[in-house]
């Protein structure tokens, strides 16, 4: 009974005392034999906590017999996993028949094409992603010169102040002088039209019309005073050159990816384009309509 159980120790002590290499050839007579769980556990304990093998191509045996013995366990999950970690070191590794199951050769060959899809996607996910980078870090750095035409100055209607772009005052000097240039003007063209440039006005009408002449005068006034005061604000903000952001129609067509950049819609910029002037009828007789077209 002593001898027994001193051999037992000295068993033990040997096993505990076995380098990574033995215990790597003992898992291979066991996974050979068909000794899957004891395979399993021994080939597992040279790769948990901590990989104990030196060469890189043990380290992937290690895993592969690891994940065939628990395949043949119907732990396809493990299998899997284990599988998948020694792909991960060699993408390139293939097994047979020879000495692994058909099933298990399937499992491998099935796991390494999943692996190689998720890495050509993570590869394609960070190519676009630099491309996106480049192309914002690109865009943050592009700046074009807008030339601004000087005799735009002078043009009524808030020309000016579009040019400069000041919103604010587009709308109130440029809207005072379409109210005011549209008011005077479509009384005039109104009683042109109803008693002639020799204005024949009957006597009952008289007061009506003065009081629209009154009108067409002072809106024509008016219309004189905004328009000189929009010339003064243009001049003192103008500026023959603006730095603004150039748009993608600049960008090198490499940063834009595969796909044909789209021709950018071409901006409505000059006074004449933008300015709509056409007749308007009323009830009680017609006018100039005018419009400023905005993009």
């Amino acid at each position: 009974m002593r001898q027994a159980l001193i051999l037992a120790v000295l068993v033990t002590v040997t096993s505990a005392h076995a380098t990574p290499t033995e215990d790597l050839d003992r898992g291979r007579r066991s996974f050979r034999s068909g000794d899957w769980q004891s395979a399993k556990e021994v080939l597992g304990n040279l790769l948990y906590p901590r990989v104990q093998l030196v060469r890189q191509e043990e380290t992937v045996e290690a895993h592969i017999m690891v994940g065939a013995s628990a395949y043949q366990l119907d732990d396809r999950e493990r299998a899997t996993e284990e599988f998948t970690k020694a792909l991960e070191i060699d993408i390139e590794r293939s097994i047979t028949t020879l000495n692994y199951s058909e099933g298990a050769v399937k499992l491998f060959e099935d796991t390494k094409a999943q692996l190689k899809i998720r890495r050509e996607q993570a590869a394609e996910r960070k190519r676009i992603a630099e491309q996106a980078a480049a192309l914002q870090k690109f865009r943050d750095s592009l700046y074009v010169y807008e030339a601004r035409p000087y005799f735009i100055n002078f043009l009524p209607f808030g020309a000016g102040q579009f040019q400069n772009k000041q919103t604010a005052k587009i709308v109130l000097i440029g809207g005072g002088q379409l109210v005011t240039f549209g008011a005077s003007v479509g009384i005039f063209i109104y009683l042109a039209g109803t008693y002639g440039l020799e204005a024949k006005v009957p006597l009952e009408d008289g007061p009506g019309v003065r009081r629209l002449q009154q009108i067409e005068i002072a809106t024509g006034v008016a219309f004189l005073g905004l328009y000189a005061y929009g010339v003064i604000d243009a001049l003192r903000n103008y500026k023959p050159n603006v730095r603004v952001k150039g748009d993608d129609s600049l960008m090198p067509p490499d940063l834009l990816g595969p796909e044909k950049p789209t021709k950018p819609k071409k901006k409505t910029t000059s006074l004449r384009e933008r300015l709509r002037i056409g007749p308007m009828l009323t009830p009680n007789g017609a006018g100039i309509g005018i419009g400023w077209e905005n993009d």
